[in-house]
């Protein structure tokens, strides 16, 4: 809900001392949403900005030191570098580290190499392990590949949360690796058999709906292999994200419920204390990715009551992009998508104090001029360094 100004008081603070004139009450008035904010959510634009160049100096020295992995080099920073990584990868910049890459399950003798990372995080109160593979838009060619990867590495049902639009600014920025409407509600996966394991399987479409709480697009699909398994699987595809970019009006509102709506239908794992890994991508499955991921831990702090009482020289915010940035490279890729972040949570507390928690709006979110200059250089240089 709209937070509005409470203006200047019509009420008359002033009372009459016993000579009878006119003196200010000194009681204490009420305490504003801002001034009841933990530290790191009044942080000036400048100071954002100084923490994530320091993010992105860490974040240098890191892959600089990790290298080409080999037998000699096992830095956890260490990423493979050679001719079919190469030719899987979406763009040559994003590397998934050794450390925590998702493998393929495949025969001996293949490639298992997937651009995707496991992305593990754990709540501060509650110890709740969330767990996340991050991964960067399919291919064309290679669809098959990150169906496998989610039929073993995922739970029933398996959950997508897609970032991106298949085409933007007329590149291809995703594969279209799902079945697109009911006109056509199948697509088979690996039907060549590639890694002549057996691992062969259908995508069948059930249900596509646009909902309009979540600004997303709600497929319900079903994975089924040649032997009779199935899994269903769930595909929510947020389209107003534009790269290096961030959503504005209404669409701000839809991500937040789609963190939710996606973690309510992610599965528990009994008995563990952690969920099952929801599959998150966009084009390079790290600026937006990296964003959504930060999004959801920070929500669950949020309402678990971390904020409530934090150190005033604590920022949990630049501290989950330095962790996510330990699991994969150039996580919350762009400074705008990091203001975001502050933007989100700094709206979320004022709307929590003043009873304003049904509807978000963020008047400071959309970019200005000079933003938006340094978002469309950002994008160029990304889009040079794309594989075509």
């Amino acid at each position: 809900m709209e937070v509005e100004s409470s203006g200047n008081s019509s009420v008359d603070t002033s009372t009459l001392a016993a000579d009878g004139q006119a003196t200010k009450d000194s009681s204490p008035g009420p305490v504003s949403p801002e001034d009841s904010m933990p530290g790191f959510l009044k942080l000036s634009r400048a100071e954002i900005h100084n923490k994530f160049i320091d993010l992105e100096w860490q974040q240098r020295n890191r892959l600089a030191r990790g290298g080409t992995y080999s037998p000699e080099n096992d830095s956890q920073w260490a990423r493979l570098a050679n001719d079919e990584t190469a030719r899987r990868n979406r763009y040559m910049n994003v590397d998934p580290f050794v450390q925590n890459r998702v493998p393929l399950r495949v025969p001996e003798g293949h490639s298992d190499y997937i651009n995707a990372s496991f992305i593990k995080l754990s709540n501060t109160i509650s110890g709740t392990k969330r767990e996340f593979i991050a991964t960067q838009g399919p291919k064309e060619g290679m669809h098959s590949h990150v169906w496998r990867m989610m039929w073993h590495e995922c739970a029933d049902p398996v959950v997508i949360v897609m970032l991106t639009q298949t085409y933007e600014s007329g590149r291809e920025k995703c594969f279209q690796y799902f079945p697109f409407d009911m006109a056509n509600p199948e697509l088979p996966v690996n039907e060549e058999d590639e890694f002549e394991d057996g691992f062969i399987a259908t995508l069948t479409l059930k249900s596509i709906t646009e909902d309009e709480a979540t600004s997303s697009t709600i497929r319900e699909m079903e994975l089924t292999t040649a032997d009779g398994q199935t899994k269903k699987v769930w595909h929510m595809l947020f389209g107003g994200w534009p790269d290096y970019s961030i959503p504005e009006g209404e669409d701000i509102n839809g991500l937040v419920r789609l963190v939710d709506f996606s973690a309510s239908k992610n599965p528990a794992i009994p008995d563990s204390g952690r969920t099952a890994p929801r599959v998150v991508h966009c084009s390079a499955g790290v600026g937006r990715t990296g964003t959504f991921i930060a999004l959801d831990w920070l929500l669950a702090e949020f309402r678990e009551g971390r904020f409530d009482n934090i150190d005033e020289d604590k920022d949990p915010i630049a501290d989950i992009v330095d962790d996510l940035r330990r699991q994969r490279m150039m996580m919350v890729q762009g400074e705008q998508q990091f203001f975001f972040l502050y933007d989100v949570m700094r709206q979320l507390w004022i709307d929590r104090q003043t009873g304003n928690e049904k509807r978000l709006k963020l008047d400071g979110a959309s970019l200005s001029p000079e933003e938006k200059l340094r978002a469309e250089f950002e994008q160029e240089m990304k889009d040079n360094a794309e594989r075509i």
